[in-house]
Formats: C-alpha cells, sequence, structure tokens
C-alpha cells in the first residue's frame, strides 16, 4: 500500500532530476549541506561487507551498548536517567571507529531478561509518526494516537503500569495497530519500592507484532554466549510512548514516563539529516543501477552524525516534536 503524503519520500527518478554527484567520502558533511534541489549517488558500501545483507547486519552487527547492570541495588549507588546513559554512550570517542545497528538496554530486575534494542532509523520514524498525529495545521480527519491507562492498583508501584495504545498506519488503508506496553514507570517514588522505577525503565516492552517485527527472526552462533531472544522497538511503539509522555505530563501532571524514556528523541539537525537521506540519497549498486539507501545504510550514517557532532545536538530534543520541519 501506498505511504500516506506526510511520510512520501522522492522517488530513484525524482533524484536523478537533481543530476547528483558522485561521492565516495566525507558523506556525513556532503549530505547535512546538500539543498532540497541537490542530490549525491554514494559511490561505495555502507554496511561491512562480513555481512551478506542489509537484513543481517541490522540483526547481527554490533551495536552501542548502555551500561550493564547486575541489580537495583548496583545500579542505585550511582543512579542514571536514560538520557544521561545514553549520553555517556553516544559519545564520539565511543562510536568514532565501526558502523552500528542501533543501541540496546538490558534488565536486570523481573523475570524478562531479553536484551532491549532500538535503532536510530525508528527512532526517526517514530517522532515522525509522533509528529504526524499532532500536527497544528490539520484540517479535516484529525489521526491520533489513543492511550488507555491501567495504572489504579498498587501493584504498578512495583511492576509499572499496562497502557494500551491504538496508532495509525503510516500507510493508506490501513488500520490502527492495537498494542499493549507493560513495565511503564509511572510512580516516581514509594517507600516500600524506592528507586523502583530505574529498574522498570529497562524492563520495558509490547505485544506488537507489526510485521517488521514479526518476521525480524534472529539466530546466534552456537558458540555465542548472548542470547538470540532480542526485543526490537519499532517506529509505531515509539511514536505511542511519546503519546504516552504526554499523556502523564497533561493529563497527570507526571514527568515520570519522560524522565525514564529508553527513546532518543532526534533534533532538528537530525530530522533534517535523515530527511536528506530518503529525499536526496543514492546507493550504487553492482549492476549499476543506483537505488534509495535502505534502513540499514541510513543507520550507519546517523550514527556517523552523531560520531560528528554529539549526543545533544542530534538525540537530545529540547523544542517540541511537532514543531520541527518535516517537509524536507
Amino acid at each position: 500500500m501506498a505511504q500516506k503524503s506526510f511520510f512520501k519520500e522522492n522517488s530513484v527518478g525524482q533524484i536523478k532530476g537533481y543530476h547528483p554527484e558522485e561521492i565516495l567520502t566525507g558523506l556525513v558533511n556532503r549530505i547535512l549541506n546538500l539543498s532540497d534541489d541537490e542530490g549525491v549517488i554514494i559511490e561505495r558500501g555502507i554496511i561491512p561487507q562480513i555481512y551478506s545483507d542489509s537484513r543481517k547486519f541490522m540483526k547481527h552487527g554490533k551495536d552501542i551498548k548502555l551500561q550493564r547492570y547486575s541489580s537495583l541495588e548496583n545500579m542505585l549507588k550511582d543512579p542514571k536517567t536514560p538520557v544521561h546513559l545514553r549520553r555517556d554512550a553516544f559519545d564520539p570517542e565511543n562510536i568514532k571507529y565501526g558502523a552500528f545497528c542501533g543501541y540496546s538496554f538490558k534488565p536486570f530486575i523481573g523475570n524478562d531478561k531479553r536484551t532491549r534494542k532500538v535503532s536510530l532509523v525508528e527512532c526517526l520514524k517514530g517522532a515522525e509518526l509522533y509528529a504526524y498525529v499532532n500536527q497544528d495545521n490539520i484540517t479535516g480527519f484529525r489521526p491520533e494516537i489513543e492511550i488507555i491507562p491501567y495504572d489504579d492498583c498498587r501493584g504498578v508501584e512495583k511492576d509499572g503500569a499496562e497502557i494500551v495504545a491504538k496508532v495509525p498506519s503510516r500507510k493508506k488503508g490501513e488500520g490502527k495497530y492495537v498494542f499493549k506496553f507493560n513495565s511503564v514507570p509511572v510512580i516516581d517514588y514509594s517507600k516500600r519500592n524506592a528507586g523502583r522505577k530505574y529498574g522498570l525503565a529497562f524492563n520495558i516492552a509490547t505485544d506488537h507484532s507489526c510485521g517488521n517485527k514479526r518476521f525480524n527472526i534472529r539466530y546466534k552462533s552456537p558458540n555465542s554466549k548472548e542470547s538470540s531472544n532480542v526485543f526490537n522497538f519499532c517506529a509505531h511503539e515509539i511514536a505511542a510512548y511519546l503519546s504516552i509522555i504526554d499523556y502523564y505530563k497533561n493529563e497527570r501532571q507526571n514527568l515520570t514516563p519522560l524522565q525514564m524514556s529508553q527513546f532518543a528523541l532526534p533534533t532538528q539537525l537530525s530530522v533534517d539529516f535523515y530527511k536528506k537521506l530518503g529525499n536526496n540519497c543514492l546507493i550504487q549498486t553492482e549492476d549499476k543501477k543506483p537505488r534509495k539507501l535502505n534502513s540499514a545504510e541510513k543507520e550507519i550514517l546517523l550514527w556517523g552524525l552523531v560520531s560528528k557532532f554529539g549526543h545533544d545536538d542530534t538525540f537530545y530534543a529540547t523544542e517540541k516534536l511537532r514543531d520541527y520541519n518535516w517537509k524536507k
């Protein structure tokens, strides 16, 4: 199905119409400085050759690991919110060399110890979907993300809230995705479970199963100590969590979901760069037919942007996502 107009990118033909320049080096700088009517063709592969294709890279490539903890007690010796952990992990010195397929964090309380993984591309797509439903100038039918919290029992302070979300598709003619979050931290502090919100933030998960997630099957080699079972967040979940933040901030005057958010929020700089990856960039293939960049190639280039400008200039939003320019 066709994408809704808000999410459409230029086609190969449209980018070729810009008479794109062929480039080999300095990719981040050149792409960032493209005007709307300029294009480039990247004349080399971006994905490391040890991976047979982009899907293999996104499943098995190197990720940026947020600090791991052995227990809540260990974490509370020097408690840091997720955004501060991301700032540490996204330090340009940590990502100066290599291609990365996302960042990950690992639970240290409860029974579900699956590693959670987030890609920067999905953060951008999720922010864009959230912006789509929050446009100020929209007329006629208004899309929305519905949030239905279940947070009024005593167990919530220990296990977090369960929250149902209804999220529109980015494609025309498709209905809403309905799924449930669990382990959402919504209580800032309780005497019986002091600091529990820090542990819950690492446990967050959903029962969402769009095609992007359902068919993301992953196996590690027999000798690997890492589990094959990794929970990958997608754009629908990220957009929904941003709406959860809004709900608790506006309806409950509660900033805990924002404080404990595991999702990197892009700045306008990152949005501009991401939009140029989709609207102004092609990559050369072995048969000499340039094509659009895939998600893995966009992911690698986004980490290149972070390496150049650092965490705060790329994924520490200080303005409302709905107010960004998403049309570039």
